[in-house]
């Protein structure tokens, strides 16, 4: 099973770098399911390439292929 933490840290860094939510949006939303203001890098920086593929690694094993897809783009453009 994988760690709530660890998945909403994830989770609302990718909402964050693909603009699918802002970080006041992830704020707001803290309360409820996404679980808390948690971010797997800091909201300031931008993600490396390693923080990418960390994070694409991550959505294979929960088979979430649409945001692998996303990351990758990402990771491309870089």
């Amino acid at each position: 099973m994988i760690d709530n933490f660890i998945n909403t840290g994830i989770v609302n860094t990718f909402n964050l770098i693909t603009g699918k939510l802002t970080y006041e949006e992830i704020l707001t939303e803290s309360n409820g399911p996404g679980g808390g203001t948690i971010f797997f890098i800091f909201p300031e920086d931008e993600p490396d390439s390693e923080d990418l593929d960390t994070m694409i690694d991550y959505f294979i094993k929960t088979e979430e292929y649409e945001k692998c897809a996303e990351l990758t783009k990402l990771k491309n453009k870089k």
